[in-house]
């Protein structure tokens, strides 16, 4: 299978909370809207979109999002959360080292699905010793 595109979708009722969350916090673009669907797509990164469902319609099920998580690698970490922080989001998480080779951050959006902002930074010894036995493997099809 070869993946040409990354879309995540989240139920919600909060369609134009949602939407104008990240264009205006991460500069997503808006290519389709209507009554029940909204549809982004990152600027930088096209193959990348974000789409927000009512959780209910004439068709399919109701889902409420629990468990989800969505995360964004940038380049200068530090950068974006002082940013976020000086536009008024709440931190849900600290800026910190994760041992397996990331520096984040974790901010809520409107339908509380965790936003992990992340810059890869070395790991630990512990985990660099996991990653080089994975990285070790031959490659599975």
């Amino acid at each position: 299978m070869k993946i040409r595109r990354v879309d995540v979708t989240i139920s919600t009722e909060k369609l134009q909370q949602s939407k104008e969350f990240y264009l205006k916090h991460f500069g997503f673009r808006l290519v389709f809207e209507s009554d029940w669907y909204i549809e982004l797509v990152s600027k930088t990164m096209p193959t990348m979109g974000i789409s927000f469902t009512l959780p209910q319609r004439e068709v399919g099920e109701f889902f409420n999002g629990k468990g989800t998580i969505l995360s964004f690698e940038v380049d200068d970490i530090e950068a974006e959360y002082q940013r976020l922080s000086q536009e008024g989001l709440e931190i849900f998480q600290e800026l910190q080292d994760k041992p397996w080779g990331e520096r984040s951050f974790v901010i809520n959006d409107p339908n509380g699905i965790h936003v992990y902002i992340y810059k890869s930074v070395a790991p630990t010894d512990e985990y660099k010793k996991i990653y080089d036995y994975y990285s070790s493997l031959p490659e599975q099809e």
